[in-house]
């Protein structure tokens, strides 16, 4: 709220953010993905006179690039966050933003309509004042980051030249520099199926995949503690799911389980994938375990240089709007990962709110946030990167 008892606008298109149903179609019914929160940001960024592309990924579901050209092409910085949310679940009231002691309620306000709402607020502010914009900006509202990071790979593919980014997630208003990936993989074991009243007849898919698990737990998971990267501390493993069999009176011919391995930086998706199928391949090689490993999803740990422009200019904005300067890790995934990883875009990950919140029952951010990271997208947006190259500043404070 300012002095004058106003909201602050981040604060006002936040609140028609989370009035507006995103949920990706991943969810299941009743979900109708990202098309309407799309029409709202066009209509607005129209009317700022920014430009507007709207790039197709799935039908209906579009990528929306809004672009503020002021003649620096070399010098283009990115601003980047996803549109779409996770279910409705069981939130009350999920679309009716609410502000109750200094927190905005409503599914997507943490992660990560605050940041759409900050970013598309520097938009209009910077296409007031473009005389004075030291580069091109580009604001991208992606789509299905809430599944497969589909609508970040899609923009991707434009390979537009840009010499840094800022990705919207809930980072607690610290400026992320480092943060963990994934590789999700299913693993199943291929028994014998049998009458259960001779079970010695089969082979019992459920009992190898005790062998699995007990590899996972005993081999695998010591040895990650281990290992630690300063930012991001220990990768994990985590098997979420299991299946196997189908009645209970037939021997299960298959099991199946899905496992979440978080990598740090310094570790490949794809290679931690091999690693482990080579050393469970050779833990069970002489007991009688057959498996194979599907792949589900790989993901990219996120390692931005710290002397690069976008975070010396992070740290020298934060700090002159008396923010934390410093520079931290999270152990989530975000779209900063495939732009740092995939092209060598040295990229930050910045927002209001905590990952605590984030697709929880009882969803918030506290409104100052929203107000200070708005304040902070502007400030980077309008100085990116000229004092910070010509000046050499010391970003080690």
């Amino acid at each position: 709220m300012s002095a004058s008892g106003q909201k602050h606008p981040a604060v006002r298109i936040l609140e028609d953010l989370i009035s507006i149903q995103s949920v990706n179609p991943f969810y299941g019914n009743g979900a109708r993905g990202e098309g309407e929160i799309a029409n709202y940001i066009e209509k607005r960024c129209r009317a700022a006179g920014l430009t507007v592309t709207r790039q197709s990924v799935f039908p209906g579901r579009d990528n929306l690039i809004v672009e503020l050209r002021v003649g620096k092409p070399d010098k283009t910085l990115l601003f980047e966050a996803h549109m779409d949310t996770v279910s409705l679940g069981s939130m009350t009231d999920p679309l009716v933003p609410r502000i109750v002691d200094g927190r905005l309620y409503g599914r997507g306000a943490c992660d990560t309509k605050s940041t759409l709402a900050g970013m598309l607020y520097m938009m209009e502010e910077c296409a007031k004042r473009r005389d004075t914009i030291p580069s091109d900006l580009v604001f991208c509202a992606s789509v299905d980051e809430e599944h497969e990071y589909r609508g970040l790979m899609a923009l991707l593919d434009l390979n537009l030249p840009l010499a840094g980014a800022v990705v919207g997630e809930p980072t607690e208003m610290g400026i992320v520099v480092a943060h963990k990936g994934c590789a999700r993989f299913a693993v199943r074991t291929h028994g014998k199926a049998a009458h259960s009243s001779v079970p010695h007849e089969g082979d019992n898919a459920i009992y190898q995949m005790m062998q699995v698990i007990r590899h996972i737990r005993e081999r695998v998971e010591p040895a990650l503690r281990k290992v630690e990267h300063p930012l991001c501390g220990s990768p994990s493993i985590a098997v979420g799911t299991i299946g196997g069999g189908s009645q209970i009176n037939i021997v299960p011919e298959a099991c199946e389980i899905e496992v979440d391995r978080r990598i740090i930086p310094g570790e490949r998706p794809d290679r931690v994938l091999l690693e482990f199928e080579r050393e469970l391949g050779e833990a069970l090689r002489d007991r009688g375990v057959t498996f194979t490993i599907r792949k589900l999803l790989l993901d990219w740990a996120l390692d931005t240089p710290h002397e690069s422009a976008v975070v010396r200019c992070s740290r020298a904005a934060a700090a002159r709007l008396g923010l934390k300067p410093d520079l931290v890790g999270a152990p989530y995934g975000s779209d900063a990962s495939k732009l740092q990883q995939l092209k060598g875009i040295p990229s930050i990950v910045y927002g209001p709110g905590s990952i605590a919140q984030a697709h929880s029952k009882d969803e918030w951010v506290p409104v100052r946030e929203v107000e200070q990271a708005a304040s902070f997208y502007l400030e980077v947006a309008t100085t990116f990167p000229y004092e910070y190259e010509s000046n050499g500043a010391d970003d080690r404070r």
